[in-house]
């Protein structure tokens, strides 16, 4: 039995992670600046200890559990910085420290792993694989950044052979993981230049073990561009012609998505190009799994959907206000063309999620939302999310909107949530739709909205 102690235990990854240890038997506890978030109180919820960040908690749990520091291990992440109060204790009085991906890992590589990468679309992908197994009776385990719709939860810990994880590119830790099968749904611009990217993603592929394949979107170019590199077997998945997995008979309508394969019929309440080719991937995995054409289609059909990917909050005054954990700038160009097909106008409120992230990608960001329609479409922009830590906050929102708003003149930055909602409220009509993007906390602001219509 190991003795982990979780630094920012309230994050998607943290907590997911914190569950499955907890459930396999070891002592588990954690710290978060802000103990009142979803994954803070589902956790609480199962008995696992929480502390406040202020550096107490780590001498706290090993007297709780009756062990000294040496027998317990600080599991962080790359955001959890030096100077925190947690971290500076456990150094100061010998904890070990472990990363966060070092130890999943650990139990990824034991079991017959199954790793979702890409820019884009890993979390709706990795979540939608769990629950294809889960719905097979294969009980998998697993770690997804997000909700399960139907399963509400971020993490499973069965008794199959199976282990599903979101491989993330972004801290380069995706390189650390030896899966049976190793998916790459997209490549492009997002926290680390492209070429590193590509070789971040190729190092991953090859990573694959003996007897595995590799999974590819056979219609990314900067996919394309290093499938020569690859070494290991590879299945293709995609919309054009020579994929190996590829839809016959495409519809997409408000219901969702609609195709033949195999001479089966699937259907996905998902919407939007982009889900297509994230349920195109999950039946290259499971055709590799030996799951039949009819049972993956009956478990697609039924698949509710990630929390937060295109989630109806609600309706008022015949405005829907939609919930979307977009955050890059080609997660929010898809989010917006699957808003445009299913209303009149759009009023769409994005946070940008960290200063580094939006002066990487500040042109991308910019071009995505100079292009949008000046007739039906609004553009708010919140603040740029900080998390603490020494970052330098050196650019703002209203920096994006100032480039902006000569090429599109409905672009607002307030400076203030509540002079968005008012906004609004005040313009939106029946028919009209609501998107609030962001990974951070800017959801808050959709059931106000919803009230102030």
């Amino acid at each position: 039995m190991r003795h982990l102690f979780f630094v920012g235990i309230g994050g998607m990854g943290m907590s997911g992670l914190a569950k499955v240890m907890a459930s396999r038997g070891h002592k588990v506890a954690g710290s978060d600046r802000n103990l009142e978030g979803d994954y803070c109180k589902r956790l609480a919820a199962l008995g696992i200890p929480q502390y406040l960040q202020d550096g107490k908690g780590p001498e706290t749990f090993c007297r709780h559990c009756g062990v000294t520091p040496d027998q317990v291990e600080i599991v962080k992440s790359t955001a959890v910085e030096d100077k925190v109060p947690d971290i500076e204790t456990a150094r100061r009085i010998g904890i070990k420290e472990l990363m966060r991906s070092d130890l999943l890992a650990q139990i990824f590589n034991a079991d017959v792993g199954i790793a979702v990468g890409g820019t884009a679309g890993k979390t709706t992908t990795t979540g939608l694989i769990m629950w294809m197994l889960h719905h097979a009776g294969l009980d998998p385990s697993g770690v997804v950044g997000g909700v399960i719709g139907g399963l509400d939860t971020n993490a499973l810990d069965g008794r199959g052979r199976h282990f599903v994880i979101e491989a993330d590119e972004s801290d380069g830790s995706i390189v650390k993981y030896r899966p049976h099968v190793a998916l790459i749904n997209n490549i492009f611009f997002d926290h680390k230049p492209l070429l590193e990217l590509q070789d971040l993603f190729t190092t991953f592929a090859n990573h694959t073990v003996e007897g595995g394949i590799v999974v590819l979107h056979a219609d990314d170019p900067n996919i394309a561009a290093i499938r020569p590199r690859i070494t290991r077997p590879v299945v293709t998945f995609g919309l054009g012609a020579g994929c190996d997995i590829a839809p016959e008979k495409l519809v997409e309508d408000d219901s969702g998505s609609h195709f033949t394969w195999a001479n089966t019929r699937f259907s996905t309440p998902l919407v939007g190009h982009h889900n297509v080719l994230n349920v195109l991937a999950a039946i290259a995995i499971g055709r590799h799994l030996g799951l039949t054409p009819t049972l993956m289609s009956a478990a697609i059909a039924a698949f509710p959907g990630m929390r937060r990917r295109f989630e109806k909050v609600g309706t008022a005054r015949g405005v829907t206000v939609i919930d979307d954990f977009a955050h890059n700038p080609d997660e929010i160009a898809a989010t917006i063309v699957a808003a445009r097909g299913r209303s009149q106008r759009r009023f769409i409120v994005y946070q940008p999620h960290g200063y580094g992230p939006t002066r990487l990608t500040r042109r991308e960001l910019v071009e995505v939302f100079a292009s949008l329609q000046h007739d039906s479409e609004h553009l708010y922009l919140d603040e740029i999310y900080y998390g603490g830590g020494t970052v330098e906050k050196d650019i703002s929102s209203a920096d994006l909107i100032a480039e902006v708003k000569p090429r599109f003149p409905n672009a607002h930055f307030f400076g203030d949530r509540t002079k968005i909602i008012a906004d609004i409220a005040s313009r939106a009509k029946p028919g009209d739709m609501v998107v609030v993007m962001g990974a951070r906390d800017i959801n808050a602001i959709c059931k106000p909205i919803l009230d102030a219509l």
